[in-house]
């Protein structure tokens, strides 16, 4: 059939061109009013078919072009509406899976009671050494209160308003961390040092110590309590003349990546300086 239609369509454009070109024959000699009649009457009918043969668009296939407009307009907000709608449930995977690392680290500590808190502000810095969190005494959060993650402690609270607070983290300047290595028990103090590790110090020259070792907190000191994952020995340096042999240690907290923390909101740090300046017996 469109073999057909094809062929037929030809055959008219050749019978038109020969006439144009007769027409334009007998215009130069005289002789076009004559036949312009005839040609009429024979062209018409062509043209009437040619017409037919023309392919047709049904009625609801044609769109407008506003209709075009409208149609792309809506797409497109559906489009955004989509991307926006992808973004938000990506985030909520992630919350999710933030807070079930900080459920799994509460149910492994069951002894504390917790505040989860967001961070609202941090460090400008290149080494983050302290953050803000939207939680403060109006929360029950009070200085010296320890701050941890899912994989460890974070820092301790060194500042509170009514609503946030200010996280000293583990790797700033300030801070100094009473540990004990998991392995061997020996004890040592670490050192923030203002930078992405930790210097682990005071560990006895025949306490068994190499890296790999977790250091946890040991609660010596009455700062922090005890077994809270601080660090891992990343290299340690050993010399026989030293009293001591010292250790860069890797925090077990990503300070950079943290959105969500736990409060450990029962705990309050223990004065010892009253015991310790205490003279001994028979002093004046």
């Amino acid at each position: 059939m469109r073999r057909h239609a094809s062929l037929s369509r030809t055959a008219i454009a050749i019978v038109l061109v020969a006439a144009a070109l007769l027409l334009l024959a007998l215009g130069q000699q005289g002789q076009l009013g004559q036949l312009q009649n005839l040609l009429s009457t024979v062209l018409t009918p062509l043209q009437e078919g040619l017409a037919e043969l023309a392919p047709v668009i049904p009625a609801d296939e044609q769109v407008a072009p506003q209709a075009l407009l409208d149609r792309n307009a809506t797409l497109a907000a559906e489009n955004a509406r989509l991307r926006s709608e992808a973004v938000r449930l990506r985030e909520a995977v992630a919350e999710r899976d933030i807070l079930a690392e900080l459920l799994d680290f509460e149910r492994e500590n069951y002894g504390h009671t917790y505040l989860t808190a967001e961070v609202i502000g941090r460090d400008p810095s290149a080494f983050l050494q302290f953050l803000i969190l939207n939680k403060g005494t109006t929360s029950g959060v009070q200085r010296g209160m320890p701050v941890v993650t899912g994989a460890g402690l974070a820092g301790v609270i060194s500042e509170a308003t009514p609503r946030a607070s200010k996280v000293l983290m583990v790797n700033s300047a300030q801070m100094a961390v009473n540990v004990r290595l998991q392995e061997s028990r020996a004890t040592g103090v670490l050192f923030g040092q203002a930078s992405s590790d930790l210097r682990l110090r005071f560990v006895p020259l025949d306490a068994d110590l190499s890296a790999g070792n977790l250091a946890v907190t040991s609660g010596l000191g009455g700062t922090l309590p005890a077994d809270i994952p601080v660090g891992e020995v990343a290299s340690v340096r050993r010399r026989a003349y030293d009293v001591f042999q010292e250790a860069e240690v890797l925090p077990m907290v990503d300070f950079s990546r943290l959105e969500l923390v736990l409060i450990i909101t029962d705990f309050t740090p223990t004065d010892l300086n009253p015991l310790l300046a205490t003279a001994e017996p028979g002093t004046p």
